[in-house]
């Protein structure tokens, strides 16, 4: 009994250790697969990213188309007129700064000549400020051109003859730039935003005022008096023209002739074609370097 008593004791526990071991070996085996499919995973993740292309977001600039039509506005006295141009070529810069306009950059381009012969800054602002035709067509500008101060000058120089020294110019300078404020500030009462090129005044007496002390000096004087005037005013550019007209070749032109050659020979005092088309290249250098001001808007 004791015999067939053990016989079944000894299967029982073999069969209990038999089923403890297939289970450990299952419980096992499902934890190897686990931990092996979590250490794949990111594997085949990293193979997935380096396979895929990677497209770059970006923000493209915003083109503004450049305009169709230009308008020029140039509002000044005989230089802006054309005094002294050949009839051939006729209205002095405005006219070639329309075609070089036109050229450069494929647009069509129109030009209001309002400039009048003899005008001084103060009779400038009175037409700013009473001309119907300026107030219709300055809003439409795209390019403001402007020439004053020729005849201020002219004016103080009719007035005290060869006996004018550093002192008057100097004096009718400071009053000049009040006036070149108020003109410059009508023309922003009509259009706020096209770029205003202001040409300053140059010296057509420096054969003739040779005489005079420190004349050349006054001269550039007032032209950095009107440059700062300028800087007052959003968007306005000087243009200085005053070493075109007074050089080295100049001088030794007039030594030889006793004239500037690029001057008109009736008046010796408005430029010819030759100084027209210095002027105008001076003036297109400045638009071509600011076109974001007037193309790009």
């Amino acid at each position: 009994m004791k015999d067939g008593f053990k016989m079944k004791k000894k299967k029982f526990l073999t069969m209990i250790f038999s089923l403890v071991f297939i289970i450990a070996v299952v419980v096992g085996g499902y934890f190897v697969l686990q931990s092996n499919s979590h250490t794949e995973e990111p594997q085949q993740a990293t193979i997935n990213n380096k396979d895929k292309k990677v497209t770059k977001i970006t923000n493209k600039k915003k083109v503004v188309p450049k305009k169709s039509n230009v308008k020029i506005v140039a509002i000044g006295d005989s230089l802006t007129e054309g005094i002294g141009d050949s009839k051939s070529v006729g209205g002095g810069y405005v006219t070639r700064l329309k075609h070089k306009v036109h050229s450069k950059y494929d647009v069509k381009t129109t030009a209001n000549n309002f400039g009048v012969s003899g005008n001084t800054s103060s009779q400038i602002i009175d037409r700013i400020s009473f001309d119907q035709k300026i107030h219709k067509e300055l809003p439409k500008a795209d390019i403001i051109t402007v020439t004053v101060g020729g005849n201020d000058f002219m004016h103080l120089l009719k007035k005290k003859g060869m006996d004018i020294t550093e002192k008057d110019i100097a004096t009718e300078q400071t009053a000049f730039d009040q006036r070149l404020g108020v003109l410059l500030a009508d023309i922003r009462h009509y259009n706020a935003d096209a770029p205003i090129y202001l040409v300053g005044i140059y010296n057509p007496f420096s054969i003739y005022l040779s005489n005079v002390k420190d004349a050349k000096e006054a001269f550039v004087k007032w032209g950095q008096g009107s440059q700062e005037v300028a800087r007052s005013v959003n968007n306005t550019y000087y243009v200085d023209i005053n070493e075109l007209y007074q050089n080295k070749y100049v001088n030794k032109k007039a030594e030889k002739t006793g004239t500037n050659p690029y001057l008109s020979k009736d008046d010796h005092f408005h430029p010819n074609a030759t100084g027209y088309d210095m002027m105008t290249n001076k003036i297109f250098s400045k638009v071509q370097n600011t076109t974001k001001e007037w193309l790009d808007k």
